[in-house]
């Protein structure tokens, strides 16, 4: 009867025993261990040791723990290797570690199996230090050739950064399987070093090993970043091996052919997976974003929302895209999904938020989010200060980094912020404060904010200040150089520009676009058309031809050059071309006086789709005002909000008065500066008076005069145009008034300047300059000239001499104007029949328009001059602007 209840208890053990191993779920296993608990087998070493481990591998540790803990204390290593794996495998590394020290304590011998769970919790913890005194034990007890073992020390140094310690690990393996080498690949991809990841997989296919898709979903990152046609290579061995189904490769894919510029493939790979998870719509609404594709992405993201919970990331990316949509009102939507889920909380997210509000230029949403943010970093208050920098509000960021210094400590951003708002307001004592913050917080040694400095002096014209810190940085780089070369521009220092640039490649620093950028307008400032030509060569020889805003530069710098010829084929060479490209075109036969062909190039434009902005319709009446088109310029006026729906600025009402005014029609711009609906500024009572000037209409200019005076402005040039016509009128009283004016408000008036290039270097001359070495045989010739016209009918108009002195004292005056200096000069230089190139700072007086007419004719000589307004081509007696400046 006993042998028989024995047989029976068997049966029962062994039925038991095959349900633990046959449990798939936690519900079933659960009714087992009741049961033994009913038989009072929970804590039999078997038994528990089963229970423990069937509890790990159903994800629960938490019964894992507790069965083990109520058990008869085990003295065999196989119940501790349950509950630690089990713990480990379900994201508890922590207690893990602990269990495995309490393990030590009772001197229990770990073996070969105990060793993977412990260095995996090790590495889910970053835990080097542990880690390395585990391995050592592991070698201690003669476990360091265990495979197991090898392969997670080689996955853990990984996780460490410790890419030398895994390969040593790796290396010193007597047996390596796959999970050897996809440890190591994995480590080397995840660390960012992208060559050595690709050159071990490769030595990995040599060995003959059959990748599989952790493998592959290892090295694609690598290739993906290297740009490696490998990635090609993989997706074919993918679509062989039919592990396309893989949501993990497939999403390593997507990535890789997003970064290689290969969007067809990529949506392709998109649209045919049969599973996707939150990565792969990130990796699409990203990749988009990427590639400037915002519609796009912003699309995505709507369709995503209707299936997936979208991450941190995903709402980070599609508010990034909104900001550059300025999409205000779907920005509004993300903002209200992220209160919806709980996402508003995220510091992150809300830094975004910020800058996102900013761009769409809603700054007191901006300000909104950051005031109701319970926890703000350095980012937050950072976000804040540059959305009000971004909107202009100087004031209100200065006021956010005052209040920002009570909380927390700047770092170099807050400070190249500051300097920021201090270059953009001028204000030089503020800016000189953040300096000495700067040293006292221990950044004058960043680059980046030794570069802000530089900018900050260059914009506040304090050139010597920007030129000494430049030359005090040890490490300057290309950024330093692009702007102190931009500065030289900004400050109409072109010889130092150009020397500037020479001394950076002699440094063997590389320019890049924006160097370009820099330096060619100073080419265009002073007019070098050699210099110019140069920079272009050098635009081809970088690889920059087909960069749009560096074309772009290229046609303003030929057509200020006085080439129009050079600036169009520019424009028929550029592949791609935007709005500022067909700008430029225009505004560059409006300088020349080319009206006609601007109208083309305007009807053009509009052809091909590029919609005309608020720019462009001020190059294109610009071109129509210089060329005496009335009725044209009129019509492109008034399509601007009929077909565009662009509200004119006080740009535009300036450049109708300017195109009614050199038509002649007067009275008619009188009237149609009353009719504005914006208060009339400087440049439109301006640009009438100085047409009622050159037509000698008083009453109009003395009434414009009036107007101007009364605008109190800090531009002497108005004060001086005023003055000019009291003083062409003869009211000498009035003119000596705002000439003292001029004084007391402490104005000074731009002195005019021509400068002409010959021989690879620039003369310049100033009006009545008389100190140069040739002035007495320039003035000599002028009067050989000056005879030859008089005959042939030319009579200086000497209301042009502003000054009350007698009319011989006028004539000589009228000769000392700049760019008769500087056209005589080249005519004593050159051999006849040479073309000369002059260029001036000031508008061209009529009499020295007349006076080149005439001597264009009789020296039998084409000048070509630029003055501020457009060019003017001398031939043969006659002016291509058609006396339309």
């Amino acid at each position: 009867m006993s042998k028989l209840r024995e047989r029976s208890g068997e049966f029962v053990y062994l039925a038991i025993a095959r349900a633990l191993s046959t449990a798939a779920s936690q519900k079933q296993l659960r009714k087992i261990h009741s049961r033994l608990i009913t038989l009072g087998l929970e804590k039999s070493v078997f038994f528990s040791g089963k229970l423990t481990s069937k509890y790990g591998q159903l994800k629960d540790p938490v019964s894992s723990f507790h069965v083990f803990r109520v058990a008869t204390p085990a003295t065999s290593a196989y119940q501790w290797n349950s509950v630690i794996r089990a713990l480990t495998q379900n994201g508890l590394p922590t207690e893990a570690l602990e269990l495995y020290s309490r393990m030590q304590e009772l001197e229990v011998r770990p073996d070969s199996y105990t060793f993977p769970s412990v260095i995996n919790a090790c590495a889910a913890l970053l835990d080097s230090e542990t880690g390395r005194v585990v391995h050592d034990r592991a070698v201690e007890m003669g476990f360091g050739s265990d495979l197991y073992i090898g392969n997670a020390l080689v996955d853990m140094y990984a996780r460490f950064g410790d890419l030398a310690k895994a390969r040593n690990v790796f290396e010193e393996m007597p047996r390596r399987d796959l999970v050897s080498w996809n440890s190591l690949i994995s480590g080397y991809s995840a660390n960012g070093h992208w060559e050595e990841a690709l050159e071990i997989y490769r030595d990995f296919k040599m060995v003959g090993l059959k990748s599989d898709s952790f493998t592959v979903s290892s090295v694609l990152p690598a290739c993906g970043c290297l740009l490696d046609v490998e990635g090609e290579v993989i997706h074919g061995f993918v679509e062989k091996m039919g592990m396309n189904a893989d949501v993990i490769v497939n999403n390593g894919l997507l990535s890789m052919y997003f970064k290689f510029d290969q969007l067809v493939v990529a949506q392709r790979i998109f649209d045919e997976m049969v599973t996707r998870d939150t990565v792969s719509w990130n990796i699409l609404i990203c990749g988009y974003s990427e590639m400037q594709l915002f519609e796009e992405s912003v699309k995505f993201f709507v369709e995503m929302v209707r299936m997936f919970r979208p991450d941190l990331l995903t709402i980070t990316s599609v508010l990034r895209a909104c900001g550059q949509l300025k999409d205000l009102e779907f920005a509004k939507f993300v903002h209200n999904y992220m209160m919806d889920n709980g996402i508003e909380r995220d510091v992150t997210a809300n830094n975004i938020l910020i800058d996102t509000y900013a761009k769409c230029g809603d700054i007191s949403a901006s300000r909104g989010v950051f005031d109701a943010m319970g926890c703000k970093d350095s980012v937050s208050w950072n976000s804040m200060i540059s959305a009000y920098i971004q909107n202009s509000s100087y004031g209100e960021g200065m006021e956010v980094f005052k209040a920002m210094v009570k909380e927390l400590k700047p770092d170099s951003v807050t400070c190249i912020l500051i300097l920021s708002i201090s270059a953009k307001a001028a204000e030089l004592d503020l800016g000189k404060q953040v300096h000495c913050a700067v040293a006292k917080l221990g950044f004058d040694l960043d680059l980046v904010v030794q570069n802000a400095l530089l900018d900050f002096y260059a914009k506040c014209w304090r050139m010597n200040d920007s030129l000494e810190l430049f030359r005090s940085i040890r490490d300057r780089n290309v950024v330093s150089w692009n702007t102190i070369i931009v500065a030289c521009g900004q400050g109409e220092d072109s010889s130092l520009g150009f020397r500037m640039i020479n001394q950076m490649v002699s440094d063997n620093i590389m320019p890049d676009p924006t160097t370009m950028l820099g330096v060619l307008p100073i080419c265009s400032l002073l007019a070098a058309k050699r210099q110019g030509k140069e920079i272009h060569a050098s635009t081809l020889k970088l690889g920059f031809e087909s960069n749009v805003p560096i074309g772009n530069a290229l046609i303003e710098m030929y057509s200020k050059c006085g080439n129009l010829k050079y600036a169009i084929k520019v424009f028929q060479h550029m592949k791609a071309k935007d709005v500022v490209t067909w700008t430029s075109l225009i505004s560059a036969y409006g300088m020349h006086g080319e009206g006609m062909k601007a109208l083309r190039a305007f009807d053009e434009m509009k052809a091909a789709r590029v919609a005309p902005d608020r720019i462009a319709f001020v190059a294109i009446l610009y071109a129509c005002s210089h060329s005496g088109l009335v009725d044209e310029g009129l019509d492109c006026f008034y399509q601007m909000k009929r077909d565009y729906g662009i509200e004119p600025r006080i740009e535009h009402y300036a450049c109708v008065v300017d195109l009614l005014s050199r038509s002649g029609q007067l009275s008619k711009a009188e009237k149609f500066i009353g009719s504005m609906p914006l208060k009339p500024d400087a440049s439109i009572w301006g640009a009438l008076l100085s047409a009622c000037r050159a037509c000698g209409e008083t009453k109009i200019a003395e009434r414009v005069s009036q107007h101007i005076m009364e605008l109190e402005l800090d531009d002497p040039g108005y004060y001086v145009l005023a003055s000019n016509v009291f003083a062409a009128l003869g009211k000498w009283d009035q003119v000596k008034s705002i000439r003292k004016s001029i004084v007391a408000r402490g104005l000074k008036k731009e002195p005019g300047r021509s400068w002409i290039e010959m021989g690879n270097k620039v003369f310049a001359f100033g009006s009545a300059e008389k100190f140069s070495e040739h002035y007495q045989e320039i003035r000599n010739f002028l009067d050989e000239l000056a005879a030859l016209m008089s005959k042939e009918g030319y009579a200086a108009n000497v209301q042009y001499a502003l000054h009350d002195i007698e009319e011989d004292e006028k004539r000589d005056w009228l000769c000392g104007h700049s760019e008769r200096l500087a056209i005589a000069f080249g005519l004593l230089k050159t051999d006849p029949g040479t073309p000369l190139q002059v260029m001036k700072n000031l508008r061209v007086c009529r009499d020295c328009h007349t006076w080149t007419k005439f001597t264009s004719k009789l020296m039998k000589r084409e000048i070509l001059v630029r003055d501020a307004n457009r060019f003017h081509l001398f031939r043969d007696g006659s002016c291509s602007c058609g006396d339309y400046w």
